[in-house]
């Protein structure tokens, strides 16, 4: 190929976009979505870049870090609501549904939550996120140590509910619809009912009583009973 054609060859290749922190955040949840948590590794991230691993570490030291990046990722683009006037009136309402708007967030990025559980998020948007939580908890009247505490049951929720969609098999949806997936497959997975309706009563006298309650229900509002019974046990 002489030297003309060479050229021509080069400047017909689209240029790759610039590398940035932010660009390899975004590689990360591109694979996340893809191929899910345990596949986010830094060598998957750099030939989403077409680059390789080394170029990585000069935006993130590690695996670790780079979870946890996305995940502060996804907590921003939570719309945190306004914290109440006095008496602070809907405040219930409005931390509930702050809580379902990040359980819904999570799940478009199947995984992520996983990373909030067994060490404690300290982003920029996590900790805004708690700072509106706690503030919330606060305007409604709740203890300051109890409310802090609080935010510790919350996160845990948040990262049971977002964990256990991670985990369907097959994989769930994302967003709202993939707590109603998830509960389906689990359902599915030990035929819930017919186990449910051949329990002796003699013995699960309980259970084989409920057993049409037990197995009923949309997983929205299943999600509802859980932040409702938190937020209901935090208040005054």
């Amino acid at each position: 190929m002489d030297s003309a054609a060479r050229r021509k060859s080069t400047r017909s290749r689209p240029a790759k976009p610039p590398l940035s922190e932010r660009a390899v955040i975004d590689a990360g949840l591109r694979v996340l979505r893809r191929e899910g948590l345990d596949a986010v590794t830094m060598r998957k991230v750099a030939a989403e870049l077409d680059t390789g691993p080394a170029s990585l570490y000069v935006y993130v030291a590690q695996r670790d870090e780079l979870l946890r990046l996305m995940l502060d990722a996804v907590i921003a683009t939570v719309p945190l609501p306004a914290l109440p006037g006095t008496p602070p009136g809907d405040w219930r309402e409005r931390l509930a549904g702050l809580i379902t708007d990040v359980v819904h967030v999570l799940n478009a990025h199947p995984g992520i939550g996983r990373v909030s559980l067994g060490s404690i998020p300290t982003g920029p948007a996590w900790l805004d996120l708690f700072d509106r939580i706690l503030g919330l908890l606060l305007a409604g009247g709740v203890d300051r140590q109890r409310a802090a505490w609080g935010c510790d049951l919350i996160a845990l929720h948040i990262g049971a509910v977002t964990y256990e969609v991670s985990v369907a098999h097959p994989p769930a949806g994302a967003g709202p619809d993939a707590l109603q997936d998830a509960l389906e497959m689990r359902h599915a997975e030990v035929s819930i009912e017919e186990r449910l309706a051949g329990l002796d009563p003699d013995r699960h006298p309980h259970l084989a009583a409920s057993a049409a309650e037990l197995a009923a229900g949309p997983a929205a509002a299943r999600l509802a009973l859980g932040i409702e019974v938190l937020i209901g046990g935090l208040a005054p």
